[in-house]
């Protein structure tokens, strides 16, 4: 008769032999590995920031290559359907809008400043003249200027990280409801921004209302433009309507 010590050996040996122990032993070792790989992935890791930077230098360029033409003879269709169920007078612009949102820029990187003279050239066209002041010096009557403004705001870090990130301000005194913001964003080792996203919450049922400044910076963010922060302090420009009084001497 087995004794108790010898079923114990037994047992151990059976566990031996039929692959048991190496199973919990491989367990044991992806665990460890798993652990290992986790501490390297956490937030702050130096395995986490590496794969970033192979995003960053892969992807991306891969995103800017890409053609999507192809995905016109949808965007066409579903265009056609919505153009189909508006108003005609609505249609001309409509169909301007989508084909300047459509076009793709040339420019790989804009000057801030350049996106701030489109914003002026907004105003100057859109600005509401109800409240503005006619003048007339010998010539032909004008409204008075207004002031169109660019602040950049620079977000403070809350915790670290590789990234910068800023809103940059579009004002007008004069009538706010020209007012806007972009968001931008880079790495800390970079001079270049992008656009973060588009708060406005535009779809393509309303492309009739989108202004020419809204479908330039969409065209901006879409084709990954990349903004070269050139003015960093509050800037200004003093505009003269586009829109001209009706003038009587009598």
């Amino acid at each position: 008769m087995e004794t108790f010590e010898q079923k114990i050996a037994n047992a151990v040996n059976e566990k031996l032999n039929d692959g048991t122990v190496e199973r919990l032993v491989e367990k044991y070792i992806e665990k460890g590995v798993s652990d290992a790989l986790s501490n390297v992935f956490s937030y702050g890791g130096e395995g986490k920031k590496l794969l970033e930077k192979k995003f960053n230098e892969i992807i991306i360029p891969v995103i800017e290559r890409h053609d999507f033409n192809r995905y016109l003879i949808k965007l066409d269709a579903v265009l056609t359907e919505i153009v189909e169920m508006t108003s005609l007078s609505d249609n001309k612009e409509i169909l301007e809008n989508f084909g300047e949102l459509m076009r793709q820029p040339e420019i790989k990187e804009i000057n801030l400043s350049e996106v701030f003279k489109h914003y002026c050239k907004h105003v100057e066209k859109n600005v509401s003249t109800d409240d503005l002041e006619a003048c007339c010096d010998d010539g032909e009557p004008y409204y008075e200027c207004v002031t169109a403004q660019m602040e950049v705001e620079h977000r403070e870090k809350m915790f670290r990280s590789d990234y910068d990130d800023c809103i940059v301000k579009f004002t007008c005194d004069e009538d706010a409801g020209l007012n806007c913001q972009i968001k931008l964003f880079k790495r800390t080792d970079s001079d270049k921004w992008r656009m973060l996203g588009n708060d406005s919450g535009i779809d393509i049922s309303s492309l009739r209302d989108l202004s020419d400044f809204q479908i330039f910076l969409m065209t901006l963010k879409r084709a990954f433009v990349k903004i070269v922060m050139d003015k960093e302090d509050d800037y200004e420009d003093s505009i003269e309507p586009e829109e001209k009084p009706e003038w009587s001497l009598s």
